[in-house]
């Protein structure tokens, strides 16, 4: 005669078995969000860094860009029309560190930008906790309502260098 199943014990071991594979799907996931979005700073020369701005600042040819900084603060310089009509996917950021001789890249999808709820981004970047952060003065909606483009070129008298730009 054949020995029947302990239903307590399949079930205990599918709960297991459901478990782990929970944990490693929340692992996975939580890897590829910190991927996405993950500050990237790499080591280069002034003329690489002036090479590389270029090339991205070219795809933006012949765009005023969204913001631009006056006495140290964000402003709108106009309007945009409406815009492509293409979806943001995420915010770049490119900031050239003369100092250190680094290139920090952040990448921030847009779904993380829309949690905001209608509050002005603010990125914090400087090298004290106590800095404040720069608030860009515009909206995840902003950003959607214009598209795809050029947020933010400035250059600053010691070289260093932000680019900013929707895709």
């Amino acid at each position: 005669m054949a020995k029947k199943p302990s239903w307590p014990l399949i079930i205990f071991g599918v709960a297991i078995f459901g478990l782990v594979v929970g944990v490693s799907l929340v692992a996975v996931a939580g890897y590829v969000i910190y991927q996405q979005f993950a500050f990237k700073a790499t080591s280069s020369t002034e003329m690489a860094a002036t090479d590389e701005f270029a090339r991205v600042a070219s795809r933006f040819a012949g765009q005023t860009p969204l913001l631009e900084i006056r006495d140290g603060e964000p402003v709108r310089v106009k309007e945009r029309g409406p815009g492509s009509g293409k979806p943001v996917e995420a915010l770049h950021i490119m900031v050239w560190e003369p100092d250190g001789g680094k290139i920090v890249r952040l990448n921030i999808p847009f779904w993380l930008l829309r949690m905001t709820k209608g509050r002005p981004i603010r990125l914090s970047g400087g090298p004290h906790q106590d800095d404040e952060p720069v608030r860009l003065k515009i909206t995840a909606e902003d950003l959607e309502r214009h598209g795809p483009g050029l947020i933010l070129d400035y250059k600053e008298s010691g070289g260093e260098r932000v680019l900013i730009w929707a895709q």
